[in-house]
């Protein structure tokens, strides 16, 4: 019996890392959608479900290759690849599964960007808004974010600027910039009315977010060696003290720790972990695990107060765990952070990188989100609008115009 080659057994973690990837996608949908009712649930499903047929369609179609394969536009995009010709050509069963592992786990992780922004923004668009936005913003946001990092030898963040980026941070936090600018673009007052939390749906979503997040650390790595354990350890310490931090500052200030709070730490700790995960140790990992949920913590409670509902805290905690993750290796890196050596220059750069790619998101995803908004339409919960059950609202003397009412736990049309 011929024995495992390198390859193979790297291929597998690759493959396995993957699946793991695609759980996590789907959990966010359990668990932002129950943070606000069933059917808000059901329906970040359905965009999930969506936005992954969409996404992976695009990299197969010519994306994948404008991630991570020659340049075409230098520093910026690479040279299509249709078909993934290049990996499954007419020789490809003599060829290594290595690079088909890793293009499918690099899918998942696309996949799993767009799961963030689709349950953020799941109460606010129709199905035909998110498909078309999805379309659009692949191209523009997420291809030249994920170039830089994952294009290790031409990519502007890891190449150009010198990035600690092991996970993908910045393509995480692209997410939760565009998932802000929509809802800017859809507005405080056109969304579902929030109903009571299912904990149920919030503890699956947060399991399968913890497990699932795991696989996108260890993938990361992208081979069984030494150091894959190690990121695992870490991701998961880093998720532990995120869980106990965020508990404890919710016990302190609303005298209340939940359910909600624990899995927000959890997630809070694994997205900040991703950045540095090659490089931290057991107790830099426990460190930044606590940093980050203590940040996001105090972010979420002031985001609270615009009234976006419970979307926007899903939002928040990438953002701010993956700055957090960013500016860590800045600080503390043997060698490089501030802290050890004295320079500048890696926190300055890893700053730069974070700060570009959440004002390039947000802003272009505004953009994109007013242009649909004003052409093919973007959402039509208006004026408290749930179940499109049509009222008249008097608008002067005499004279009625239709409206829509609002109802029970149900989704909006479209």
């Amino acid at each position: 019996m011929a024995h495992a080659t390198p390859d193979q057994v790297d291929a597998l973690l690759l493959f396995f890392c993957g699946a793991l990837v695609l759980l996590a996608a789907f959990g966010l949908a359990f668990f932002a959608g129950g943070m606000a009712g069933r059917a808000r649930a059901a329906r970040a499903l359905r965009f999930v479900l969506v936005g992954a047929a969409v996404v992976v369609l695009l990299a197969v179609l010519g994306g994948y290759g404008m991630i991570v394969g020659d340049p075409l536009i230098p520093h910026l995009v690479g040279r299509p690849d249709v078909g993934l010709a290049s990996m499954a050509g007419p020789d490809a069963a003599d060829a290594s599964p290595y690079p088909l592992a890793r293009a499918g786990y690099l899918m998942a992780v696309l996949v799993l960007c767009t799961a963030i922004v689709g349950v953020a923004v799941a109460s606010r668009l129709t199905l035909r808004a998110w498909i078309v936005f999805t379309v659009l913003w692949f191209p523009v946001v997420v291809v030249p974010v994920a170039y830089g990092v994952f294009a290790l030898n031409d990519g502007w963040a890891v190449a150009g600027l010198k990035v600690v980026d092991f996970g993908g941070s910045l393509v995480v936090l692209a997410a939760g910039g565009s998932a802000v600018g929509i809802l800017l673009a859809c507005g405080r007052g056109e969304h579902l009315p929030t109903h009571a939390s299912r904990p149920s749906l919030v503890a699956i979503g947060g399991a399968l977010v913890w497990v699932g997040w795991l696989g996108l650390i260890v993938g990361s790595e992208g081979a069984l060696d030494a150091y894959a354990p190690l990121m695992a350890f870490g991701g998961f310490l880093a998720s532990a003290t995120g869980v106990l931090m965020w508990m404890l500052v919710d016990a302190v200030v609303l005298r209340r720790p939940t359910l909600t709070s624990a899995a927000c730490g959890a997630l809070a700790g694994l997205v900040a972990a991703t950045a540095a995960s090659g490089v931290l140790t057991l107790g830099w990992a426990m460190l930044v695990g606590a940093l980050s949920a203590l940040a996001c913590a105090t972010m979420v409670d002031l985001a609270a107060r615009a009234r976006f509902g419970p979307a926007l805290t899903l939002s928040v905690v990438t953002i701010v765990g993956s700055l957090v993750g960013l500016l860590f290796p800045g600080l503390f890196a043997i060698g490089g952070g501030m802290v050890d050596s004295g320079n500048f220059d890696l926190f300055i750069a890893q700053g730069i990188a974070g700060m570009s790619v959440l004002l390039y998101a947000t802003t272009v995803s505004l953009l994109l989100a007013l242009a649909l908004r004003f052409t093919v339409g973007l959402t039509r919960v208006r004026y408290g609008a749930v179940r499109g059950i049509r009222e008249k609202r008097p608008v002067g003397p005499g004279r009625t115009v239709p409206s829509v009412a609002s109802g029970s736990d149900s989704e909006p049309a479209g």
